[in-house]
């Protein structure tokens, strides 16, 4: 725009020093040059007012740090000496040709609200513009990228939840309860044996998340990161269980076919919970807790005209809409 108005005010200039100088070659030029001004700058208008963009979303699920798609069908700017841009995620205007598309890239996981592109019609000199937008606002996803920690393994026989079951015979220990006693043993061979118990294993491993006193929203990102690093690793050597905050019971992770997916939304949808009831952790869970995130830095810049949504029922198989 403003190169527009001073490419109209240097023809009102030239226009008045050819009527000083009576050079009629200078007015011809400056006149010239106010008609193509006012020529782009009507063909710019009129071209904002035909304008049509269709933009859609490529999925509404995406893995931390992985591009959006978004994909732009422009119509209405045929014979006219104008085209249509849209502002990148970096801030450059670039142009819009057939079926053209950008990409989007969010680095933090959760449910987030990607506003109308921001667009213009602009004449192909350059002079003038009308600013608008395309495309109605939608809701994305985004997975927590799984951290590479350690997955830690649950000890055999060591699940607190487990039942005692025997486990072979050993020599009998003074004040084994009675109800231990071998007695057959005692019977034939007058050898006091006991019965070997362990805590057999009653399911899977437990992994609680616990977002109860996070002191950032960095904290945050790295719990949910941190604990889809560990329920991924543990789905893939057998399956885990998973413990959410605000649940009573554990879900259930099978495999990363049949369960991994599902919570991996869950957990994207937690932001927004650490208010919730922190959940109980029985010894030998795989506890991972916000409060105890470690030093971390700034948290990622989102893309101008995204905005994260606190709280989403993505997990339950339905987006939030706006």
């Amino acid at each position: 725009m403003r190169r527009g108005l001073a490419t109209a005010l240097l023809g009102v200039v030239l226009l008045l020093a050819a009527a000083v100088l009576g050079s009629v070659a200078l007015f011809a030029f400056a006149l010239g040059l106010l008609l193509v001004t006012g020529g782009c700058r009507a063909a710019a208008g009129l071209g904002a007012r035909r304008l049509a963009i269709e933009r859609t979303v490529d999925g509404t699920e995406v893995l931390e740090g992985r591009p959006i798609t978004f994909r732009f069908a422009v119509d209405g700017l045929r014979g006219l000496p104008v085209h249509a841009e849209v502002r990148d995620e970096d801030g450059a205007w670039r142009r819009l040709e057939g079926g053209a598309s950008r990409r989007l890239t969010i680095e933090r996981p959760g449910a987030h609200l990607v506003g109308p592109s921001a667009v213009r019609v602009r004449d192909d000199l350059g002079l003038f513009c009308r600013h608008g937008t395309a495309g109605d606002p939608a809701v994305v996803l985004v997975l927590p990228a799984p951290a590479d920690v350690g997955v830690q393994p649950r000890p055999q026989g060591a699940d607190p939840g487990g039942d005692p079951e025997p486990d072979g015979l050993q020599p009998y220990a003074r004040g084994t309860p009675v109800g231990r006693i071998h007695w057959p043993s005692v019977a034939r061979a007058g050898e006091w044996q006991e019965r070997r118990v362990v805590t057999a294993p009653r399911g899977a491993p437990l992994v609680v998340v616990d977002l109860a006193g996070a002191p950032s929203e960095e904290a945050i990102d790295w719990t949910l990161r941190a604990a889809a690093g560990q329920i991924h690793g543990l789905a893939r050597a057998g399956g885990c269980r998973v413990l959410l905050p605000g649940e009573r019971l554990p879900i259930q992770v099978e495999n990363v076919v049949e369960g991994w997916p599902a919570v991996h939304r869950r957990l994207a949808g937690l932001r927004g919970a650490a208010e919730r009831a922190a959940p109980t952790a029985p010894p030998g869970a795989v506890h991972v807790r916000a409060a105890h995130a470690p030093a971390l830095g700034e948290s990622r810049r989102l893309p101008p005209g995204v905005v994260p949504l606190e709280r989403s029922t993505f997990g339950d198989g339905a987006g939030r809409r706006p």
